[in-house]
């Protein structure tokens, strides 16, 4: 199931990783690599899944390199802004 973008951002110079959190690839052998700034940031939910929201950090083609899940809409525009200093009026509402 596709999950519907209620919210979308395309980070830019200003936007740089505040060191809040840090997102890791982890490996079967036990080692792991930090995921790489995004790009871009959506927000989105699953059907059936409201009022759950993720924060999707997407790559330079779109494609989502790693998430995070919050209770709601709000709570995911919060870590973005504790990430990378993202402001609400940024966001391109889609809903």
């Amino acid at each position: 199931m596709e999950p519907k973008t209620l919210a979308e951002l395309q980070l830019g110079p200003h936007h740089r990783p505040t060191g809040f959190t840090r997102h890791y690839y982890g490996y079967a052998d036990g080692s792991r690599v930090e995921v790489p700034p995004p790009v871009s940031l959506r927000i989105v939910q699953y059907e059936g899944d409201e009022p759950r929201a993720y924060l999707f950090y997407c790559d330079h083609s779109g494609e989502e390199m790693t998430d995070t899940i919050h209770d709601s809409i709000d709570e995911a525009m919060d870590q973005a802004e504790a990430e990378f200093g993202v402001q609400r009026h940024e966001w391109d509402l889609l809903e």
